[in-house]
C-alpha cells in the first residue's frame, strides 16, 4: 500500500513541488482547518486503503476529509488545477482508477492535481468483512433507492468540494497556481459532490470550470447564473447516464451556459482510465482538448 504523509494545516507553508511527490508518497492536506461544520463525532480518520476484490485500492472509512496534492513537473506547469472527486457510491472513494490515474494524466499535460477524500457512510472496519458484506452496502445503489442514497450522503462531500474549493484557491500562490484557472472533475458519487458546489457556491469556492464523468443523480431546481462551463462523459451501457448526465448537461444547455457532452456507445459506469478497447477509452483525451479550448492549459498567471 502507499505510505501517506499527513500534514496539519498550519504547515502548509512548507509544501513545495520536491515535498508533495517525495519517495514515501504524496501528502494528504486536511481540508478543514478546525473541527468540521455540524461534525460531533469521529472526524479523524483519513481514510482507510483497502484492496477491492476488483483489484484496485480505495479509500473508504473517511471522516476526516484531506487532499492528495500532485503537483505537475514545473517544467511544464501552466498554472491550472483541478480537484479530483472520485466516485464510490459514499461507501468508498476509487482512488487509483479515478484518481492517481487521473491526477497523472492531467500532471502530463502541465496541470496541478488535488485528489479529493471526502466523507462517506462507515463501513466494517475488517477487510474481510467489508468484501463479505460489499453486496449488500452497494445493493441501494441499484435501484430506486439511489435518489434517498445520493440524498443522505451527498451533502457532506458536496461541504467538502466547496472546501477543497476554497483551500487551493487560497494557496494558489504557495503552488505556484492561476486562481481564476481552478476546477472541479468528479466521477459518479464525485461528481454530485462537484455538481453541488457548481448549483450553489460564492466566489470563493466556484469553480472556473468543470467536469462530471458518469455522474450519479441529483435534483438541479436551477442552474446559477454565474454557472462556469461544463464537460460532461458518460457511456450510453450505462443505467445511470439517462437519469443523470443527460438531464445535468440539458440543464446547463437550457441556462445559456457552454456545455460540451461525450455520450459513448461503450464503457459501462466507472470506466475512469481503464482501456476497455471501446470509445469511452478516449474521454481523457477529449477533456484535455476541452480544457485546451477553454484556455485552462495555457501557461502563466
Amino acid at each position: 500500500m502507499k505510505k501517506t504523509w499527513l500534514v496539519l494545516p498550519l504547515m502548509a507553508t512548507s509544501l513545495a513541488f520536491g515535498a508533495a511527490h517525495a519517495a514515501d508518497g504524496p501528502q494528504l492536506i486536511p481540508i478543514w482547518p478546525g473541527a468540521i461544520p455540524g461534525v460531533t463525532g469521529d472526524a479523524g480518520n483519513t481514510g482507510q486503503e483497502t484492496m477491492a476484490p476488483w483489484n484496485e485500492t480505495i479509500v473508504r472509512n473517511v471522516t476526516r476529509p484531506t487532499l492528495e496534492v500532485h503537483l505537475a513537473d514545473p517544467k511544464i506547469a501552466n498554472g491550472a488545477a483541478i480537484i479530483i472527486a472520485p466516485g464510490g457510491g459514499f461507501r468508498f472513494v476509487s482512488v487509483d482508477n479515478e484518481g492517481t490515474q487521473v491526477a497523472d494524466a492531467l500532471n502530463a499535460k502541465g496541470v496541478a492535481a488535488f485528489i479529493l477524500r471526502y466523507r462517506m457512510m462507515p463501513t466494517p472496519p475488517s477487510d474481510a468483512d467489508f468484501a463479505a458484506q460489499l453486496g449488500e452496502l452497494l445493493g441501494p445503489l441499484f435501484g430506486p433507492g439511489i435518489y434517498d442514497e445520493m440524498k443522505k450522503w451527498g451533502p457532506a462531500a458536496i461541504a467538502d468540494a466547496g472546501q477543497a474549493m476554497k483551500l487551493v484557491r487560497s494557496r494558489a500562490k504557495e503552488w505556484k497556481l492561476a486562481p481564476d484557472r481552478i476546477g472541479l472533475l468528479g466521477f459518479s458519487a464525485g461528481g454530485v459532490a462537484t455538481l453541488g458546489v457548481l448549483l450553489d457556491h460564492d466566489k470563493s469556492d466556484r469553480p472556473d470550470f468543470a467536469g462530471l464523468i458518469y455522474p450519479g443523480p441529483w435534483t438541479i431546481d436551477k442552474v446559477p447564473a454565474d454557472a462556469p462551463p461544463l464537460f460532461v462523459a458518460a457511456a450510453k451501457d450505462d443505467a445511470l447516464t439517462p437519469l443523470a448526465a443527460e438531464p445535468q448537461a440539458q440543464a446547463w444547455k437550457d441556462a445559456g451556459h457552454p456545455v460540451e457532452t461525450h455520450f459513448y456507445e461503450k464503457g459501462g459506469h466507472g470506466f475512469g482510465m481503464k482501456q476497455q478497447g471501446v470509445d469511452a477509452d478516449l474521454w481523457m483525451s477529449a477533456f484535455t482538448a476541452w480544457l485546451d479550448a477553454q484556455g485552462v492549459l495555457k501557461k502563466g498567471k
